[in-house]
């Protein structure tokens, strides 16, 4: 084993904890931290990359508090590093004081930004070597597939980048948005993940999730190569050609793994990036 990487969404968990600390109330009031937890993507203070709470991740006093309260209880001090630091810990227990990465992952808004950068800030103090990619926001029902093949093309391109490289690679499903975290969690497993690690907010402690043995079945892997690499194909030729039916094609919709528009099947823009992520996308061939 090369070494362990530790793969964390980023949420906005540092700031609810540091609102109700009576310690900081003095830099939560002046910044207004506390509107921070629940502040709308569409607002201009939270537009990545220019938001003013953008900007802020380069106020040397207003970070240098938030690493001051999260080393008064680092693993309280947010979901991020309940998680990070379980897996720091149960890794080095394990397997001694293998090198460890920390790849975090915010969203696009400044709120998560600015967390991330925080939670770097701090970790690169500890010794740990950190990256930040950021992954585009699902601001709507419309959006949900864009945020997904951001995922996938951040996320998953490192896991599957990583464990190729040797390193043993674990998932911290404590922060983040639930329909995201569950999807990363999936996807991870199929990436190659070795372990998933969740703390609930009432305990201590983590618990692993049970890494199940998944495989994607062989008939509907070559249709979503064929629809993948065409950017969609015709009905008339998954109906005639592949044997399809229009129930199995509704089933493909209903999974979230593809859509008819007009008289074409076409893929979802998330699973097109998981089959290059994974190499599981062939060249084309003649004739579709």
């Amino acid at each position: 084993m090369v070494g362990v990487f530790v793969v964390s969404t980023v949420g906005t968990s540092l700031f609810r904890n540091i609102s109700r600390s009576r310690d900081y109330l003095e830099v939560v009031g002046r910044y207004g931290v506390e509107r921070w937890v629940d502040m709308s993507l569409d607002s201009p203070d939270n537009s990545y990359p220019l938001g003013r709470v953008c900007g802020l991740s380069g106020d040397g006093y207003l970070v240098n508090a938030f690493v001051d309260f999260i080393r008064s209880d680092p693993r309280a001090s947010c979901a991020e590093l309940a998680g990070v630091l379980a897996v720091v810990e149960d890794v080095w227990a394990r397997y001694g004081k293998v090198p460890i990465e920390v790849g975090l992952y915010p969203t696009a808004s400044c709120t998560s930004y600015l967390a991330s950068r925080i939670l770097e800030r701090y970790l690169v103090s500890g010794g740990f070597k950190v990256s930040v990619r950021v992954v585009e926001a699902i601001r709507s029902v419309e959006g949900f597939d864009e945020g997904l093949a951001s995922l996938v093309d951040q996320v998953i391109g490192d896991v599957v980048d990583y464990s190729r490289r040797g390193f043993k690679v674990y998932v911290n499903a404590t922060p983040g948005f639930k329909a995201e975290t569950s999807f990363l969690v999936i996807a991870s497993i199929l990436a190659g993940a070795s372990a998933i690690y969740y703390i609930h907010e009432s305990f201590r402690r983590p618990v692993k999730l049970p890494i199940v043995p998944l495989e994607v079945r062989r008939d509907y892997l070559s249709l979503l190569e064929s629809i993948a690499r065409e950017g969609g194909v015709e009905l008339a030729y998954v109906y005639s050609t592949l044997g399809m039916t229009e129930a199995d094609v509704k089933d493909l919709e209903d999974r979230y793994l593809a859509y008819s528009d007009e008289a074409r099947l076409k893929p979802r823009k998330w699973v097109v990036k998981l089959l290059e992520k994974l190499r599981w996308l062939r060249e084309p061939e003649e004739g579709l």
